[in-house]
């Protein structure tokens, strides 16, 4: 079988002709299957958990139908699978730290912001005293470590 030339994989494929022949369009598990691609899980796991036969069933149906590009601007979800996963798996800590610095600097709808740091000092200073359950909980919530609120504010409760 010939390989496909660069502008034949590029071009999305036809949606009809896809939904015609895929087991998964034509599946009543169909929107699980997609929500579980969406929520960043890995194709060989879907594959295996709806039975699909290969990850590469998956990635066609996501491929066709746009999937890709959707789970990828939601980017929020992947890091935080990752760093809740950390319970499980002992990722490095500058991968775990990465994570989180980078969840952080998402907005809920996983565009990018600037953190404003001078109001309550470095974040690689924090980041170094932070245990892995207050990087969690920033991660998750943007909530500060009590103690490094604590010392940060001035006597009238605001930030120094």
């Amino acid at each position: 079988m010939a390989k496909k030339s660069q502008s034949a994989r590029s071009r999305p494929p036809d949606l009809t002709l896809h939904q015609s022949h895929c087991t998964i369009c034509a599946s009543d598990r169909l929107q699980d299957v997609e929500a579980a691609f969406l929520n960043w899980e890995s194709q060989a796991k879907i594959a295996g958990d709806f039975k699909l036969g290969s990850r590469l069933v998956v990635y066609r149906h996501a491929r066709a139908c746009g999937l890709i590009e959707r789970r990828n601007s939601s980017i929020r979800n992947a890091l935080g699978n990752f760093i809740e996963r950390c319970g499980k798996v002992r990722p490095s800590a500058q991968s775990f730290v990465a994570a989180c610095v980078a969840l952080s600097r998402l907005d809920s709808e996983g565009h990018s912001v600037d953190r404003v740091e001078t109001r309550i000092g470095g974040l690689d200073q924090l980041f170094g005293r932070m245990t892995r359950a207050e990087m969690k909980d920033y991660a998750e919530t943007g909530n500060l470590p009590r103690w490094w609120v604590l010392e940060h504010q001035d006597e009238t409760g605001n930030s120094k």
